[in-house]
């Protein structure tokens, strides 16, 4: 209690309605701080709660935005997601087991959104997992002529810390994959024993069991996969490794193998990406229409992907001569992911424009 609310009841009176009110009269004075009293002493209305970023129905913010930037002109916006609540709570993808799995379902689901013609060139090709931490997936055929497409290990833990941040920060407005970022590219450009699997911590503790952040990841992931193997099945049905005839599929290289297949894949001209990119696009958008009432896919994988790999290369000297050296093979063998970004976003603006609703 302070000094002040000691006083008597008059000296307070004095002191709140001043010299005026002695001049006017004890009784007018009276009643003018009683006025005054009253007023000071009125509750107070509650101010509105403030809104929590989470506390709205999720999810609300666009997601799948790589960060601009300076030297790159706005693009158009990705396609918005539909409101989480007519979709039903996916369940958490947790494990490389998992993640494998959820590749080959995805293959499977790409496949089947071809014309019949590209169809019979591909179907069966043999995905392989290469158990490397490199961050890679590709096309390519073995010693026997024998088409195959392949993913390591790196690329999935990659693609899950893309996922598990991006769908953190969409629910809770953190800013989990810019600290991902730059916590982990930095490393990856400096020694190929760096991994890209997220670190602990990066996911606040509070966040990480909410089972909707869990249920986004792993639509992310399967977007962000969607895009990458539409690429990669591209680059057989195109013509581009000249060894997807339609022939009989074997099992598939030895992963113990592909260090070496790997030296061997044709590196494609920037031309091959460049319809790669745009036929893989249109096909992860054709096989998200067909899954309907599920996730349907949008061009916000890829963006995500090649938004991550720019991040990449800038950390490995911003494109320029050092970005050479940098480990991961993808950016040795693939043009400025940056490039690359205004392709993908023209091929989903212009299908959407054919395919609207």
């Amino acid at each position: 209690m302070t000094f002040v609310a000691r006083l008597p009841l008059f000296t307070r009176l004095l002191r709140t309605c001043g010299a005026a009110s002695i001049v006017l009269g004890l009784s007018l004075g009276a009643s003018a701080c009683r006025t005054s009293t009253q007023a000071s002493t009125t509750p107070q209305q509650p101010q509105p709660y403030p809104q929590q970023p989470y506390g709205q129905p999720y999810p609300q913010q666009p997601y799948g935005q790589p960060q601009p930037y300076p030297q790159q002109p706005q693009q158009p916006q990705p396609q918005q997601p539909q409101p989480a609540a007519q979709r039903p709570l996916l369940p958490p993808l947790i494990g490389v087991a998992a993640q494998q799995q959820e590749v080959r379902s995805i293959l499977a689901e790409l496949i089947n959104a071809l014309s019949q013609q590209n169809q019979a060139l591909v179907r069966g090709i043999p995905l392989t997992f290469d158990p490397t931490i490199e961050v890679n997936a590709f096309a390519g055929c073995d010693e026997q002529g024998t088409p195959f497409l392949a993913a390591t290990t790196g690329i999935l833990e990659a693609v899950d810390a893309i996922s598990q941040t991006k769908a953190t920060d969409e629910l809770f407005g953190t800013q989990t994959y810019e600290a991902y970022c730059n916590a982990v590219l930095p490393q990856l450009v400096k020694s190929d024993k760096a991994r890209a699997a997220l670190p602990a911590g990066i996911i606040p503790a509070n966040f990480g069991p909410d089972p909707r952040r869990w249920s986004r990841a792993r639509e992310i992931f399967s977007d962000v996969i969607a895009f990458t193997f539409g690429h990669e099945l591209a680059h057989h049905y195109l013509g581009h490794t000249g060894c997807a005839k339609g022939q009989a599929m074997g099992s598939g290289p030895d992963p113990a193998r592909l260090g070496r297949l790997l030296s061997v894949v044709p590196i494609f001209n920037q031309a091959g990406e460049a319809a790669s990119d745009s036929a893989g696009c249109i096909n992860a958008l054709d096989a998200g229409r067909a899954r309907r009432p599920q996730y349907a896919w949008s061009d916000t994988g890829g963006v995500l992907l090649l938004d991550y790999f720019a991040r990449i290369e800038r950390a490995g000297g911003g494109g320029g001569p050092l970005s050479l050296l940098n480990p991961v093979q993808f950016l040795r063998s693939h043009p400025n992911p940056l490039a690359r970004i205004p392709i993908v976003q023209t091929v989903a603006q212009n299908w959407r424009a054919r395919n609207p609703g």
